[in-house]
């Protein structure tokens, strides 16, 4: 199978870019921020980023896929006509979406409005239910909850690695603990919902002679990985100096897990 590497790159722009705006709109309501704390502001500026990545990474696929429709043809991809079919699409639909709740998210946080920001979040993350696989297997309800679900809880995880990481110390510590203590209730979950997918994308059945059950056997190996590093912190590392260490590496075995779930929505679930 021929991948398209601009489209690779893309979506794994967008996934980390979600999970930055996303999660960071979750955290701040979870968590105990201060304002005005390191975490805050580091929480605040990967906000801004990811809702600035997701405009723009969104913007882009519309416009390849316009470009592709049209043969390359520059004129005839961003008329009115070509763009009104775009919007019919799944791509043109998610990527909407995503623009939309993206705006939403800037305007509701800056009107001080922090739950109205979780609903436009939550819209964000539904647009990945409305394009790629998870729509052609199984009951479409239940398919694009599962990934809402799965998706919600990741980004809230993911993005508390960066916060943790500039924090000082002390501040460092207790946003660990705070945060360990709620991950104890939603790793479960978010293992549940995983696992569901997966077998509503297998059919139940393990093969490895295809493509999409062989990564998707790679990035079990990786979450494994994340999850055991995610216990280690919670169960030694917090309140360590070897803590920041394991928080690093815990972003580096993330990254790993979104390329390869990039990877999978590419390749796709043999039909």
């Amino acid at each position: 199978m021929q991948l398209d590497a601009i489209a690779l790159i893309l979506r794994f722009l967008l996934y980390a870019g979600s999970i930055l705006a996303a999660g960071s709109v979750a955290l701040g309501l979870t968590l105990p921020v201060i304002d005005g704390s390191t975490f805050n502001q580091t929480l605040r500026r990967q906000l801004s980023l990811g809702l600035i990545v997701v405009l723009l990474v969104s913007l882009a696929l519309i416009a390849k896929f316009l470009l592709t429709i049209s043969g390359g043809d520059w004129a005839l991809a961003f008329s009115a006509e070509f763009v009104g079919i775009a919007l019919q699409t799944p791509v043109g639909q998610s990527g909407l979406v995503r623009i939309v709740a993206a705006c939403l998210i800037a305007l509701t946080l800056l009107a001080g409005w922090r739950w109205l920001a979780v609903f436009a979040a939550l819209g964000l993350l539904l647009s990945f239910g409305l394009e790629g696989h998870s729509m052609s297997y199984g009951n479409r309800l239940i398919s694009a909850t599962l990934v809402i679900v799965h998706v919600m809880i990741v980004a809230w995880w993911l993005a508390v690695l960066l916060p943790l990481i500039a924090a000082p110390a002390v501040e460092r510590d207790a946003m660990g603990h705070a945060f360990g203590r709620q991950a104890v209730f939603a790793v479960p979950v978010l293992m549940l919902a995983g696992a569901a997918l997966l077998g509503t994308f297998t059919g139940w059945k393990i093969d490895l002679g295809q493509d999409y059950q062989r990564n998707m056997l790679l990035k079990l190996f990786a979450v494994s990985g994340l999850l055991a590093i995610a216990a280690a912190n919670k169960l030694y590392f917090t309140g360590k100096p070897a803590f920041i260490w394991a928080l690093r590496l815990e972003i580096l075995v993330a990254t790993v897990v979104l390329a390869l779930t990039t990877l999978l929505t590419a390749i796709g679930p043999d039909m």
